[in-house]
């Protein structure tokens, strides 16, 4: 239990969603989420691999360098619940009433859970090359990812604003993912001559560097001054984090982090993935693309650990007073009398743990594209969704995300724009741009929520750039 709560801290919702399943390219962060079927060469790389051989050659090879992007969101960001819970503007307001904040909290929960996530990319070297008629390409990519999720349900703060005076039977239910990957991705496409049709295949080698869970369903009974927690969780961990902070934390000691460090091979965990991709130009300049990504898992070896609690109830029912042993053991410090009692209860419930060594399996943040790109001229539109197949991989679209934007081409300053809604996040913009210099292309972009209750609930934050992209 200790580990688990202490996951929630560590990695909970200030820095972490269900969100985009990765960055995709720099031209998807710009655009609200989708990537231009016309885009191609390693834009296409990561969104899909059909899109290497779309429209016309006009570069053989493309080479990006140190592409890095990040994100953050989810529907647990909704500022406006947060801040008239925890952010009093008028300092001679009153207090929120009971009553005040449990409607508040319902407004902000309802019956479910709310998530929050973060992702980081980076992306050392990508590469492409597409056959001079254009009719096949393949490509190379390296990228590392750290993804993260949090998911809980209002009972924690429910609990922590109210208190114990009203009596009433509150779930306090959560989950925490924490993982780490190294891809080695290789991509194929072709273009059918007999007709308009782009299909593409990007199987890659996943080693994982590190991953930590933790599922907590649990009921807490309030009564008078009495408080009843039933708990059950399971929590796993491979590589560094288990060795390091499932192997050491002691959340009863001292110091509960001195020890968290743990050294392992490195690798933690093996497997593969795949993404596939297909492309059909209804005419010239209109095309429908479809493609799955991270289609895969990853089984995780190295330190492997799943650990359940001993007990399953902690009971409160109040503090006894021996005032000898207060005087003889605590020299008066009721302060510190109060912690030693509260400190027993919980160690007697919390504190024993069943570890299973052995390995498991995880899978990849699965997720299904339908793009439409439409491209008259100068100016490029594209539209689409996004669903998650896999929403506790985290870093996945749910239920769906619908994204438009598109590309006006100013010479050698291409300028990109667009929005997003539904999903778990309110209405978000998006823009960047690129900057041409001979064969070196510079982009940039970038999106971000004005309004965590316009138009939908949550938020989304995201960036993404490269040193830049080599065409020749």
């Amino acid at each position: 239990m200790a580990v688990f709560v202490t996951g929630l801290l560590l990695f909970g919702p200030l820095r972490s969603v269900r969100a985009q399943a990765g960055m995709q390219s720099i031209e998807a962060v710009s655009t609200g989420g989708g990537t231009s079927a016309l885009s191609g060469g390693v834009a296409g790389l990561y969104t899909n691999p059909a899109h290497l051989t779309v429209g016309p050659a006009e570069h053989t090879t493309e080479v990006q360098l140190f592409r890095v992007g990040a994100y953050s969101g989810g529907d647990l960001f909704q500022f406006n619940h947060y801040s008239k819970l925890f952010i009093h503007e008028d300092p001679g307001a009153p207090p929120l009433s009971d009553a005040e904040e449990k409607a508040t909290l319902d407004a902000w929960f309802g019956s479910s859970t709310r998530s929050a996530a973060s992702y980081l990319e980076v992306t050392p070297l990508a590469m492409t090359y597409r056959s001079p008629n254009g009719r096949w390409a393949f490509g190379l990519g390296i990228r590392g990812r750290v993804i993260q999720k949090t998911t809980l349900d209002k009972g924690l703060l429910d609990l922590l604003l109210r208190g114990t005076a009203p009596t009433r039977i509150l779930p306090v239910n959560g989950r925490v993912r924490l993982y780490s990957l190294l891809d080695v991705t290789g991509t194929f496409s072709y273009r059918f001559s007999s007709f308009p049709l782009s299909v593409g295949v990007s199987p890659r080698v996943i080693l994982g560097t590190g991953y930590a869970d933790g599922v907590l369903n649990s009921t807490v009974v309030v009564n008078d001054a009495s408080l009843t927690h039933q708990f059950a969780y399971t929590a796993r961990a491979a590589g560094t984090l288990s060795t390091g902070l499932y192997d050491t934390f002691d959340a009863f000691s001292a110091e509960p982090l001195r020890q968290v460090l743990g050294s392992t091979s490195g690798i933690a965990g093996r497997g593969g993935g795949l993404d596939l991709g297909m492309s059909y130009a209804l005419r010239p300049g209109l095309h429908l693309s479809m493609s799955i990504t991270d289609l895969g898992a990853v089984t995780w070896t190295e330190e492997a650990q799943t650990v359940t609690p001993t007990h399953n109830t902690f009971r409160f029912d109040g503090l006894s007073l021996d005032l000898q042993r207060l005087t003889d053991e605590f020299e008066g410090d009721v302060g510190a009398y109060v912690k030693h009692q509260i400190d027993s209860l919980a160690q007697t419930a919390y504190r024993d743990v069943r570890r299973e060594r052995g390995s498991f399996r995880t899978g990849l943040p699965t997720t299904i594209h339908f793009n439409s790109t439409w491209a008259p001229g100068a100016v490029t539109v594209n539209g689409g969704v996004s669903m998650g197949l896999n929403e506790h991989a985290g870093a996945v679209p749910r239920p769906v995300a619908a994204h438009l934007g598109g590309e006006v081409s100013l010479g050698p300053v291409p300028i990109r724009a667009g929005v997003r809604a539904l999903g778990t996040q309110a209405l978000t913009v998006s823009g960047g741009l690129g900057l041409e210099i001979g064969g070196y292309r510079l982009d940039v972009g970038g999106s971000v929520t004005p309004k965590t209750s316009l138009l939908g609930t949550g938020a989304r934050y995201a960036v993404s750039a490269s040193l830049g992209t080599l065409r020749k």
